[in-house]
């Protein structure tokens, strides 16, 4: 499960980088809060157009988790002037395709069309901002799909039980203690009404971000976009209050047993991120470079000396959510060879992460990030999507896309007294949340 997560992750951030040097980009804000970024990239006749939102799963509260996932589903319900599946069908026959994902921080709807049909999907995607029709007997329909999709993706697979557990226990108060997907429990209990006022509190304008990328004009797109979106009134959003977590006073521990499932070991230090409340960026990078170093290849060092040399896992990752909108979790999760203890295997690892509090990480592991980080700039632009996704994901969550084009500096100004700086305020026992899957 994180393994795949991070992979996603890795892609994401990995085009932060110094100048986006391809084409011309604009980022605006309209009367009403809209904020709006357009980049122009010619080397295909073809667009991406976004919509991110500022809701997921940490604005929840207990008794409606999940519920900003169940009404992405219902976005795609239809409006009283595309009805139905009329705005899918639409942009089949456009040749395009479309899509939409819910995270603890955004909700995102996204199409990828021939430039012709840019102004279709604007005024498409701007109509169901306001006009969604929430129909009980969709919802009925559509909620069993929801509850299927959690058993296949969470209930049946030992590795997302044991993510899921690992966050309820690390997280008292913070918002990410709950699950994206929400817990089984609440979608037995919601109702069409639920998602009617959770779409009236949260989709308007003034807490979207609109980013189209593609072979487009930037004044003539900046035009449709004020055309469709414009006269969409702004909205009186609710207090966001923040979610302190309280003092934790040792190491947690979930210690799960799932009959049938291989053993497997996730731990997760409390750190904060970009948009963390007080926070430098410093202590942000330096985690960040910190994961890369020990998990960003097949020469990695987590992979080097627990596959490798030690032949103690047969798979070992890290991860950390540098832009989350709360303080997050630096993650490592660890599948053992036959044999081997999960609590063996998990000093194995933790003697790795505290070196850090001692040894200085050399210049040639630093160098050797960001030259990755550069060599994959060229790489990474050939995706309109994850350019899109990028800025979508900055705006969102940080607030500003400004930070993209000092990503590469931010890492390359990452000291080996950074790194053991971090090792030694987060890795301790009273940050470390650790779950075990056991048969």
């Amino acid at each position: 499960m994180l393994t795949r997560l991070n992979a996603l992750f890795k892609i994401f951030f990995i085009f932060f980088i110094s100048t986006l040097s391809y084409a011309e980009t604009m980022n605006t804000t309209l009367d009403n809060g809209l904020k709006v970024v357009i980049k122009k990239d010619s080397r295909a006749p073809v667009v991406t157009s976004h919509l991110w939102y500022k809701i997921g799963s940490g604005d929840e509260q207990n008794g409606i988790t999940g519920i900003s996932h169940a009404l992405e589903h219902m976005m795609f319900k239809g409006t009283e002037k595309f009805p139905g599946s009329k705005f899918s069908d639409q942009v089949e026959k456009f040749g395009g395709s479309e899509n939409a994902f819910t995270s603890r921080d955004y909700t995102a709807y996204y199409q990828t069309v021939p430039k012709s049909f840019l102004e279709d999907v604007i005024k498409m995607e701007s109509d169901r901002m306001k006009n969604l029709q929430l129909k009980k007997s969709d919802f009925i329909k559509e909620i069993e799909v929801i509850k299927e999709e959690r058993r296949l993706r969470t209930d049946d697979q030992s590795e997302a039980i044991a993510y899921e557990k690992l966050h309820a226990t690390a997280f008292v108060n913070n918002p990410y203690h709950n699950p994206v997907i929400g817990w089984m429990e609440d979608l037995e209990t919601m109702e069409v009404e639920d998602l009617q006022v959770w779409y009236d509190r949260w989709y308007s304008p003034n807490n979207a971000t609109v980013v189209i990328v593609g072979d487009v004009d930037i004044k003539k797109t900046l035009q449709l976009v004020k055309k469709y979106y414009g006269p969409i009134k702004t909205m009186q959003l609710p207090v966001r209050k923040d979610k302190k977590e309280p003092k934790q006073f040792g190491t947690k521990l979930a210690d799960l047993k799932i009959d049938g499932k291989q053993p497997y070991l996730i731990f997760g230090y409390k750190v904060p991120s970009l948009a963390s409340s007080d926070m430098n960026y410093k202590d942000c990078f330096a985690l960040y470079v910190l994961s890369s170093i020990l998990s960003y290849g097949d020469n990695s060092r987590l992979s080097k000396e627990l596959i490798r040399q030690k032949k103690v896992a047969y798979a070992v990752d890290s991860s950390y959510s540098l832009f989350a909108r709360n303080d997050s979790l630096f993650l490592v999760d660890a599948s053992p060879v036959s044999g081997i203890n999960l609590k063996n295997l998990e000093k194995e690892i933790e003697s790795i992460l505290y070196s850090y509090k001692k040894s200085m990480v050399t210049k040639r592991d630093l160098d050797k990030i960001l030259a990755q980080v550069i060599a994959y700039e060229v790489y990474q632009q050939d995706s309109l999507f994850y350019q899109a996704y990028v800025y979508g994901m900055t705006s969102t969550t940080v607030g500003s896309i400004d930070i993209i084009k000092k990503f590469t500096d931010y890492v390359g100004s990452v000291t080996s007294q950074d790194i053991m700086s971090v090792a030694k305020k987060y890795f301790v026992p009273t940050n470390k949340t650790v779950a075990y899957v056991n048969k």
